[in-house]
């Protein structure tokens, strides 16, 4: 799918967030986001998509549809609302980004290591009674992350929309 596509899908009903919005959440979170996503979100208040956003696993079969788009807003699909109350539990290497059908996290890694990789967080696989590690979460031993795509750009170009029935 192609970024102006993915875009028109989303309802926004928000203003047009400003470089010194983006610049402001960036220093919130101690990095500068990649090139790619910057555009996105200047381009885009974020909000919920009208559907036909469905994703595959990096195995090939589907995995989910984007619906909730989080953006730089002050309502439920904020950034940074989202980063200060997580639904689901996570750790300040992830920063969610968007939100399946269920519910899940579609996250973007913001450490060194992972820098600017997307990633599926399976909330039923959450550890919810103890603090974890990315590392441990990444593990076969867990898989509550799992690997989507390479880039922010390389997951928007993933999405596609189900043909429908004739």
């Amino acid at each position: 799918m192609k970024l102006a596509e993915f875009i028109a899908g989303i309802d926004v009903g928000a203003e047009q967030p400003t470089e010194a919005a983006l610049t402001a959440f960036e220093t919130s979170i101690g990095c500068r986001l990649p090139d790619d996503y910057r555009r996105f979100l200047l381009a885009c208040a974020g909000g919920y998509h009208k559907g036909g956003a469905d994703f595959n696993s990096p195995h090939g079969d589907w995995a989910g549809s984007v619906q909730e788009v989080l953006g730089l807003r002050t309502d439920e699909c904020s950034l940074v609302q989202t980063r200060q109350t997580p639904q689901w539990p996570t750790v300040d290497e992830l920063l969610w980004i968007m939100s399946d059908h269920g519910g899940n996290p579609i996250c973007m890694t913001i450490d060194k290591a992972h820098f600017g990789k997307i990633w599926f967080m399976d909330h039923e696989m959450a550890e919810y009674e103890k603090p974890w590690t990315l590392a441990q979460a990444m593990s076969d031993q867990w898989g509550y992350v799992l690997p989507l795509a390479p880039t922010f750009s390389d997951f928007i170009a993933g999405l596609y929309e189900e043909a429908a029935a004739a």
